[in-house]
């Protein structure tokens, strides 16, 4: 800001400076203030920099706040020189005017409910400093000068605060009112405000007052104020209750990052390398060499876990691929900052030197490299010829580093340029084939080679050039490892949002002939969206689509589903129509019927086409060899372009065989023989062949399921099982973080019978191996899908309150400090979006927090230990790392939960230690087992979650 950097540089060198040395909020508003204050001759190029700092997410709304209370708090009063020195610049109205600004422009799009909670935790702040700005300033009646301008810009903020409320829908809870705490807070220390700012300004009082009485925010009666526990927990000795706490010294754990990268890998790899830079230099505070050095120590950790506990060969890829393509690319950013007597290659030696077996070879904590798969011997070997491929180790010490002559080399070709892959490309075409297939090698390229496949993504894109992007697009369909690569170095939307886009707007070129490139241009395109939206389980919301007209978001929600005649709109009709002509026909699909048809049109008839045809065999109007004949058509040899339209048929075939109507004989009769030549024809060129694998791995999963079904129905046919065999080969695992039946049967099989005891001893094994002498004991057997489980079945609530007991547990033993870095990692850690809305542990553990001085009157050893643990994961998880969730519940009882609308229930769940009641315990199982019914049963017909036998999906 000094420097005076250009608005549109300024953001990115935020995000430097957040990779080089993170710094809180607090800090930088302060290091803002100052700025404004000794450079009184550039005040609106500063208020731009604060609103790219509200925009980036630096600064949000509750941590200005906060830094003008304590500055209030901290002078005794109003301004630097108090109420009766000089009157200081009006810094604070500039601020409180910029945010209403910021407010009011950012509701012009729909808020997420993770925005409704970050609009939530600006209430408490706003509220304290609404107070403490009226006890200082009421003698002092009307106001005038700076305390005016203050008090005006404040009485503003309120208003926009309070329309923002009403806008994301806050201000109706379940008894029809705004939430009680909200009701308490504004009904007790708004009008003492209104009073203070009216003699000044009547016109903003008066609006304050028809506002507040209009959104309902007033208590109902003096006595109702009185009797409500957030009342007391907002006096006097609630506002400095958490900062009195006096925090414990941190404690470094292996544990803690080892639950962090697990978290990071098993589903999706979670790729945002600013909240991961940010979590490291958070709990390192500076200490590079230490840092480096766990960090490899943790991936390896990780990857033994998944070796150890037999993980699929797609997640022990994945987790050798961050190893060797990702780690290294870390390293690199941190190498600079690592001085004598430490080195880079140093910190490479100690950190595997703690892999190591212990002296005693028949020692059963020895972590043995040499296994009997050899895989962690090899992975040691590829991740030092990464490093040495980046320069940071040479490659000659590789040998003396491993005890042993290395069987590999560098890659011939030496470290990638993503400029130089580019132009390659760029010239060469083909050679896009060439590079992904090179995304799933183990040599450390992948990350130059991610950089030039998105980069040639949005220039294609940009440009229209969907000849190029085709190739691009089938090469990618058909590597689901070189996605999953892809992933540790963007995020799903940095693809899919371009070519969603040029989806939704697409035009067959006018210099284009025939109609049959661009149906096969489209069509490839358009496979690899579904593809990486059934590989990654991906929700709408990850699309990046920020339009609701869309025609993949159409295609999404409504394109398995046929239209009745009735439904269908003139147009509509003349195209299926011409289509079943086409089909059915002796002319076939022509270049005319094609150019009529849009293929966004096309792909959102592919069911009623499939439904009509179908029911117009079952009525007799059309010969089951006929239909069979139309359906081959659309596997020839010469028509590969429409072979992405299966993804639709085949979809509305899973549905149809589990309708009840459908599990006749005669429906079978003509469902089973079409659904065969669909799914195994018996011809296709090599084009097309590998394009219909990549269709069957997108819907063999629910069609084997649906067939399995028909099977338990009709045990006697025959039909069935080659279809079943086909499939199960072709079936395709959704990444994601489902449980198995197998891995939830072994949880319920622990001592104590339930998956929260699972999760229990799981910290418990954590924290015994963090507090072991042997630094080379091998990593306790860990999944974050246990803990992802636990609150999905039992609610965060819950689990939070179960964690607390274990903090307590050891506190009580004068040892808390290891479980709480433990603890703190797994709220910390991040999560995938699944489209569901639910609490985190994160949002519980806040609500806590804002609670803890009402429950320290009773509970205060519990009230310190939630308040400790805040503090850390406020510090460690900066930006909430859980991505944006749906709206799939009801949105205004979720928030009323965020902020504890009804602390008796908070001190329910986690004041005492003692859980919920009897009969909340029954309300629970049977919520429990609702939801595990409901899950299991969408498992059995559509195998949503993915997974071999998962059946929960996170």
């Amino acid at each position: 800001m000094r420097d005076h950097v250009d608005f549109d540089k300024f953001p990115h060198e935020l995000s430097q400076q957040s990779v080089r040395s993170p710094l809180s909020g607090e800090f930088i508003y302060q290091a803002w203030a100052q700025q404004r204050h000794s450079n009184t001759r550039i005040q609106d190029r500063l208020l731009c920099y604060l609103e790219l700092l509200l925009q980036s997410g630096v600064l949000n709304d509750a941590q200005v706040l906060g830094c003008i209370l304590r500055g209030f708090k901290k002078t005794g009063a109003l301004g630097e020189n108090g109420l009766h020195g000089q009157p200081r610049q009006t810094t604070e109205a500039a601020v409180l005017d910029r945010l209403s600004f910021q407010m009011i422009q950012r509701r012009t799009i729909v808020a997420t409910p993770s925005e409704r909670i970050d609009t939530l935790r600006v209430a408490k702040p706003l509220i304290t400093l609404v107070s403490t700005f009226t006890q200082t300033l009421e003698h002092l009646t009307p106001l005038e000068g700076p305390f005016l301008e203050i008090g005006n810009a404040l009485g503003q903020y309120i208003g926009a605060y309070i329309n923002d409320l009403s806008k994301v829908g806050l201000l109706t809870s379940k008894d029809g009112g705004p939430p009680k705490d909200l009701r308490t807070w504004f009904g007790r220390y708004l009008p003492p405000f209104v009073v203070l700012i009216s003699p000044s300004n009547a016109q903003l009082g008066q609006a304050l007052d028809i506002l507040q009485k209009q959104s309902g925010l007033h208590a109902e009666s003096l006595d109702a104020l009185l009797d409500t526990a957030v009342v007391n927990g907002v006096d006097l000795d609630s506002l400095t209750y958490q900062e009195n706490v006096l925090d414990n010294p941190l404690i470094i754990t292996r544990a803690a990052l080892y639950i962090y990268l697990n978290a990071m890998l098993v589903g999706r790899p979670l790729y945002d390398d600013v909240i991961l830079f940010n979590y490291l230099n958070a709990r390192y505070s500076g200490g590079i060499p230490t840092l480096v050095t766990d960090l490899i120590t943790a991936t390896f950790d990780v990857l033994a876990n998944a070796i150890n506990r037999t993980e699929s060969n797609g997640s022990i890829f994945i987790y050798r691929s961050f190893l060797t393509n990702k780690l290294p690319v870390l390293l690199e950013s941190y190498s600079t900052m690592i001085f004598p007597p430490y080195s880079i290659e140093s910190c490479i030696t100690e950190g595997l030197g703690r892999m190591d077996p212990p002296a005693d070879p028949y020692s059963t904590q020895s972590f043995d490299l040499l296994d009997s798969s050899g895989m962690l011997s090899e992975a040691r070997a590829e991740f030092l010829f990464s490093c040495a491929l980046y320069g940071l180790i040479p490659e000659q010490s590789i040998e003396s580093i491993l005890g042993d002559v290395p069987m590999q080399s560098l890659p011939e070709g030496g470290k990638y340029q993503k400029g130089d892959l580019v132009a390659q490309c760029t010239a060469n075409p083909v050679k896009i084939e060439e590079l992904v297939g090179e995304m799933e090698n183990m040599e450390g390229n992948a990350a130059e080679t991610a950089g030039a496949l998105i980069e040639i993504f949005e220039s294609l894109c940009s440009t229209k050039d969907t000849i190029t992007l085709k190739i691009i697009c089938n090469a990618l369909s058909r590597k689901s490892q070189a996605l999953d690569v892809l992933m540790l170095f963007c995020q799903p939307s940095t693809i899919l949002q371009p070519l969603c886009e040029l989806l939704d707007h697409w035009q067959a070129h006018e210099d284009q002939g025939e109609h049959h490139p661009v149906y096969d241009e489209f069509g490839s395109i358009f496979l690899l969206v579904l593809v990486f939206r059934q590989h990654f389980d991906l929700p709408d919301s990850e699309f990046g689509i920020s339009y609701t007209n869309s025609f993949m978001l159409k295609y999404i929600r409504r394109g398995r589903n046929s239209k009745d005649p009735s439904e269908l709109s003139e147009e509509e009709k003349m195209l299926l129509g011409g289509w079943i002509k086409g089909l059915f026909e002796t002319e076939g699909i022509s270049d005319e019927l094609m150019s009529t048809c849009s293929p966004q049109d096309f792909y959102l008839l592919v069911a009623t086409l499939f439904d009509q045809s179908l029911r117009a065999c079952e009525a007799g109007v059309l010969g089951l060899e006929t239909l069979k004949g139309g359906f081959e058509c659309r596997l020839d040899l010469l028509e590969p372009f429409l072979l992405p339209s299966l993804i639709a048929g085949l979809t509305w075939y899973t549905h149809r065989l589990l309708k009840p109507a459908s599990t006749s004989t005669t429906s079978l009769s003509i469902l089973l023989p079409t659904l065969s030549l669909l799914v195994h024809p018996p011809s296709l060129s090599s084009d097309a062949l590998s394009l219909h694998e990549a269709v069957l791995a997108v819907t063999a999963l629910p069609l084997d399921r649906a067939l399995a079904s028909v099977q338990k129905l009709h045990p006697r046919r025959q039909d069935i099982d080659p279809l079943l065999t086909t499939l199960k080969s072709r079936i395709r695992h959704p990444r994601n973080a489902a449980i198995s039946t197998s891995e939830l049967e072994s949880w319920c099989n622990t001592p104590g019978g339930s998956i929260l005891s699972a999760l229990q001893n799981s910290v418990m094994a954590l924290v015994n191996w963090s507090t072991t002498g042997m630094s080379n004991a091998a990593p306790p057997n860990y999944t974050h899908r246990l803990l992802l489980a636990a609150v999905t079945m039992l609610g965060a609530k819950f689990v939070l309150a179960s964690l607390l007991d274990i903090i307590s547990k050891h506190a009580a033993n004068g040892a808390p400090d290891v479980v709480l870095d433990i603890i703190t990692a797994m709220i910390c850690a991040p999560t995938a979006n699944d489209g569901r809305e639910r609490l985190t542990l994160r949002h519980v553990l806040q609500s806590a927090y804002n609670d803890a001085y009402t429950l320290s009157k009773h509970n205060a050893a519990r009230a310190e230990i939630i308040v400790r643990l805040n503090r850390r994961v406020e510090s460690q998880g900066g930006t909430s790392t859980t991505v944006e969730i749906g709206a799939e519940l009801d949105v205004n009882a979720a928030m009323d939960a965020a902020v504890a609308v009804d602390g008796n229930d908070i001190l329910l769940d986690l004041g005492d230690g003692s859980g919920v009641t009897a009969a909340g315990q029954a309300q629970m199982v049977d919520v429990i087992n609702a939801g595990m019914e409901m899950e299991l049963q969408m498992a059995d017909v559509m195998g949503n979650v993915g997974g071999g036998e998962d059946f929960l999906g996170m």
